[in-house]
Parts: C-alpha cells; sequence; structure tokens
C-alpha cells in the first residue's frame, strides 16, 4: 500500500514531462530569416508578374493582335520654351502644299481650261499667271482658246511661257488669239503622269524628314533644363506630327492616281 502511494505521487511529473513533449512550442523564427523570406516572396510575385505579362504578349502575338500605341497630346504652351509645336506643325504644312502646286502644275490631263491657269508669264511689269492675263476658255476637248484682249501687248510672251512649260504644246497665234492644240491623252501617257506623282510625293516625304530632324534637333539641346522624360514626350509629339502628315501626303496621292489612271 505504502509503495502504491509513492507511486501515484510521482505520476503528476511524469505526466507533465509526457505532455511537454507531446505539445512543441511555437516556432522562434530570427527576424532576419524572416525578412528574407518576405523578399525571396516579393520577388517570386515580381517574377510571376512579368512572366504573365510576357505570355500574354507572346500570346496576343500569336494572334496577331497588335495594341495600337497611345497618341500623344501635348500642350504646346507648355513646351514652348522648348520648341513652338506650332510652327512646326506650319512648317509640315507648308511641305503639304508645296507638293499640291507641284501636282497641278506638272500632273494635268490638259483636257479643261484651268490646265494652263499654273503657267507664269514673264512681261515686262512682272511675272504674271496666265489666267490673269487672258481669259481662257475650251472651245473642244482638244482646242483650248486663250484670248489676249486685256493684255494685247503681252501675247507673245504668253505664247513663249505656254510652248516652255513642259506640257508637250504648240500653241498657234492668230492676232490676240493663242489657239493652243491638246494632244490626245494617251494610257501611256497616263501612267508617266501617274508615276511622276509618286516621286514628286517622295521628294516632298524627303523635306518632310528634314522638317522632322530638324525639330528633334531643336528639342534635344534642352537636354540640360529639362527632363529625359520630357524631350522623349516631345519627340514622340513630333514624330507623331510627321507621320500624321506623311499619311495626309498618301491620301493627296492616291487621289491624283486615281484621276489620271481613271
Amino acid at each position: 500500500m505504502a509503495m502504491a502511494l509513492r507511486y501515484l505521487r510521482q505520476l503528476p511529473p511524469l505526466l507533465h514531462n509526457s505532455s511537454s513533449g507531446l505539445v512543441r512550442p511555437p516556432l522562434q523564427v530570427p527576424l532576419r530569416h524572416t525578412a528574407l523570406m518576405l523578399n525571396g516572396c516579393r520577388q517570386c510575385v515580381v517574377h510571376q508578374t512579368m512572366l504573365t505579362r510576357h505570355l500574354a504578349t507572346k500570346k496576343a502575338k500569336a494572334k496577331g493582335k497588335v495594341q495600337p500605341q497611345a497618341r500623344v497630346n501635348i500642350n504646346a504652351a507648355v513646351v514652348e520654351d522648348i520648341i513652338s509645336l506650332g510652327e512646326v506643325n506650319g512648317e509640315m504644312q507648308a511641305v503639304v502644299e508645296a507638293l499640291k502646286e507641284e501636282f497641278g502644275k506638272n500632273l494635268t490631263i490638259r483636257t479643261s481650261p484651268g490646265a494652263l491657269d499654273h503657267i507664269t508669264v514673264t512681261t515686262k511689269d512682272g511675272k504674271f499667271p496666265l489666267n490673269q492675263l487672258g481669259q481662257i476658255s475650251l472651245k473642244s476637248p482638244q482646242l483650248i482658246i486663250v484670248n489676249m484682249a486685256s493684255f494685247p501687248e503681252n501675247t507673245a510672251a504668253a505664247i513663249k511661257a505656254i510652248r516652255e512649260s513642259g506640257m508637250n504644246l504648240n500653241p498657234e497665234v492668230d492676232g490676240i488669239i493663242i489657239r493652243v492644240p491638246v494632244p490626245k491623252v494617251t494610257r501611256e501617257h497616263r501612267e508617266s503622269l501617274a508615276k511622276l506623282a509618286r516621286q514628286l510625293t517622295n521628294k516632298a516625304k524627303d523635306s518632310l524628314r528634314k522638317v522632322r530632324s530638324n525639330a528633334v534637333n531643336q528639342v534635344k539641346k534642352a537636354k540640360s533644363t529639362v527632363s529625359e522624360d520630357t524631350i522623349k514626350l516631345v519627340e514622340k509629339q513630333i514624330q507623331q506630327m510627321a507621320d500624321d502628315t506623311a499619311a495626309e501626303m498618301d491620301k493627296i496621292l492616291a487621289g491624283k492616281t486615281k484621276e489620271l489612271l481613271g
């Protein structure tokens, strides 16, 4: 009996030691290790995000879906200390107007009175468009009449200007009346004019590139006073303006080509 009582007295400590072996205290992780684990998680998230974007881009390319670039719309007043975007746009539009003028001078089918309007006549009083010196009318599809009654003294100068216009015309004079026979327009001639239209457009685009290049160079000179991001944004705006102007030229060319080839 006495031995049994001694055994029972020792039982609680044994039970405590046994239970302490079964229940583990919370895991204590050093603070340095915790920081490393969190940093590693951030890197995993960044890596996963980049991987997701990469896969999405590849998927879009595989489907042929290319997202259009956002257009730039800078307030010209904000960057006027760097460059005048209004002046750059004006120079680009001047190139477009010059192209239109070249089209009017060199790409006429010669079947309307307006075909001779652009011809410049050199007189003792200066240079004047032919339609300001004489009345031009179309007598038939193959004959244009220029009546020099208002300025008869300039008849010889007008004939000379018509012959040297580059339109392959051979005018005939009868007093103050100039008759201009119009050669029949062949398909070959129309195709030749369409080719010339492309050449004139390409030449105009060369001029446009010079305007863009000069503007970009001017912007780059301001690198010491403005941020690199601002420089890139203004350059993108200038490129966008040039692209829009080139697209306008292409539209003009398409219209002229359709007119020439019928």
